[in-house]
């Protein structure tokens, strides 16, 4: 395609509103989550956006980030214990420099590309081409198009062409909501679940004094947030990204109305929290925190999800999105598991073969199912 050509800037503050939405629309986690991120000092991440013009006119928005992969995030036991051990002595072993395309804590990546581009296949040419450019100028060997949906398979399989090897990746996980009422989502299913979540709710109210709270924002009580959301990351055994105390506040201030902070009080502490995001009929339960003494002893976990449930059906909320692991109680309680997929390209031949089979060897997703659950 003549007249194509590209730029890549450090700041969504670089790019107009309007240039984003022409590009976008109206999405989730869109240009005000981007500036959260940017702002929130997470310093293990640096954010960049590749922008492709046609005749002076911006057709492409493709928002990235540079980061280091450990290789061994999805492994467990003696394994990956041998890796750490190695690394006291070789710091980087199994650490690969990596550029990505997409975004450290979207629900899945986004492809930015104007709906009347002619051919968005060129777009996509063009892209690879400005990220080898980048990669090899930045030294950074490793590629990767993170969590992309079915929807952008089609297009995105045109990387195959280009050296790129596609896996699937950890699942997302939504709840279609068909019902007028908690009672019908009970309903819904399988007798021993349903009999199982009845007899956890039914004994965590009796135990103790359970208040909820839905918020806007938590500065207010900020350090007990955050206290609870590092509990919950250094419990989990996959861990990608690690959020900042600025993080908890910036995303109220900038994605106003659509932050929602459910918090759980137990005895009038503050033992648990889901931050979520409300787009249209969307409910996106983003992230969660526990005192896990008290949130085991009174199933907050199932607590929460039925409220949020009853939630999200009395403000007509139809899709209740409920992120990657933790795949067994999410399903057992309706969930449906929603496809990803990673392109990835390594600048070695060699090493681009051999972390494909570890790829495929290590990325079976329903084997991570009791991270988390409180």
């Amino acid at each position: 395609m003549s007249g194509v050509k590209y730029r890549i800037i450090d700041s969504i503050s670089k790019i107009s509103r309007s240039d984003w939405d022409s590009v976008f629309g109206n999405i989730p986690e869109g240009y005000e989550f981007y500036k959260t991120l940017e702002q929130s000092n997470l310093r293990e991440f640096f954010f960049y956006y590749l922008i492709l013009y046609q005749g002076g006119n911006i057709s492409s928005i493709t928002p990235l980030f540079v980061a280091d992969f450990y290789l061994d995030i999805v492994l467990d036991g003696l394994i990956k214990k041998v890796i750490r051990s190695i690394r006291h002595f070789i710091p980087r072993f199994f650490v690969l420099r990596t550029l990505f395309c997409g975004s450290p804590f979207g629900e899945n990546g986004v492809l930015g590309i104007k709906k009347d581009s002619k051919d968005a296949l060129i777009f996509i040419e063009q892209l690879v081409k400005a990220l080898r450019g980048f990669s090899e100028d930045k030294k950074i060997p490793f590629i990767i198009f993170k969590d992309f949906s079915r929807e952008d398979a089609p297009l995105l399989d045109f990387l195959k062409e280009k050296g790129f090897a596609r896996i699937d990746s950890f699942p997302s996980v939504v709840v279609e909501l068909n019902f007028n009422s908690l009672e019908e989502y009970f309903a819904s299913l399988r007798a021993s679940t349903r009999k199982d979540l009845h007899r956890k709710i039914k004994k965590a109210y009796s135990k103790g004094k359970i208040k909820i709270k839905v918020v806007d924002d938590v500065e207010d009580i900020i350090d007990e947030v955050y206290n609870l959301y590092l509990n919950t990351y250094h419990a989990g055994k996959v861990k990608f990204e690690l959020l900042t105390r600025d993080f908890f506040i910036n995303v109220s201030k900038n994605l106003k109305p659509h932050t929602k902070y459910f918090l759980y009080y137990v005895e009038d502490k503050l033992a648990a929290f889901n931050l979520c995001f409300v787009y249209d009929d969307l409910l996106i339960d983003k992230f969660i925190g526990f005192d896990y003494e008290i949130s085991h002893q009174y199933s907050l976990y199932f607590v929460s999800w039925c409220f949020n449930i009853e939630w999200c059906l009395k403000n007509s909320i139809r899709y209740y999105r409920v992120g990657q692991t933790d795949y067994e109680p999410k399903t057992k309680l309706g969930g449906s598991l929603v496809p990803l997929y990673a392109y990835f390209r390594h600048s070695n031949l060699f090493l681009n073969l051999a972390i494909k089979w570890l790829a495929g060897l290590l990325l079976k997703p329903n084997g991570f199912v009791k991270e988390g659950v409180g």
